[in-house]
């Protein structure tokens, strides 16, 4: 299955179970996803070809093809493409979470980012993901509201 976002990015889906693992391209510019964590699953980067900034813990590092990054549960993570070429890496979740729903969601949505169906994934995950620079507990009090949430 092939994922194909506005923004340029595409994601192609190599397994959904027990692990997700897929390839994604993520075109020049691109800012990739804000700092977040997963509390059990951990996420595997491997970087094929061009030029990866990526951000693990507090530390920010350079990743360049042949490279891997592996991110434990519960550490805070990032990455961004801001060079001049299109980066291709290939990305392990263990185990499969919810990652696979997310980024079907956000490839789905037409401007600003599904908010309430991101929170109802998230719901269905036992609030696994979490952003970064917010308290754990809130931010699930939060999620569980604009889960419930009526649609509009």
């Amino acid at each position: 299955m092939t994922i194909e976002f506005a923004d340029g990015q595409v994601v192609t889906v190599e397994a959904s179970e027990p692990d997700f693992v897929f390839t994604a391209v993520v075109p020049p510019g691109h800012a990739g996803p804000p700092a977040h964590r997963h509390r059990r699953e951990r996420e595997v980067f491997t970087v094929e070809s061009g030029l990866l900034m990526v951000r693990l813990g507090r530390e920010r590092r350079l990743v360049q093809p042949g490279e891997t990054v592996s991110v434990p549960p519960g550490t805070t993570h990032a990455f961004a493409n801001p060079f001049d070429e299109p980066v291709r890496l290939r990305t392990v979740e263990t185990p499969a979470g919810p990652l696979q729903a997310q980024l079907r969601a956000m490839a789905a949505a037409t401007g600003a980012p599904p908010l309430r169906e991101l929170a109802r994934i998230n719901a269905e995950h036992d609030w696994s993901f979490t952003l970064a620079g917010l308290p754990d507990r809130p931010q699930r009090v939060l999620w569980r509201l604009l889960a419930r949430a009526p649609s509009r």
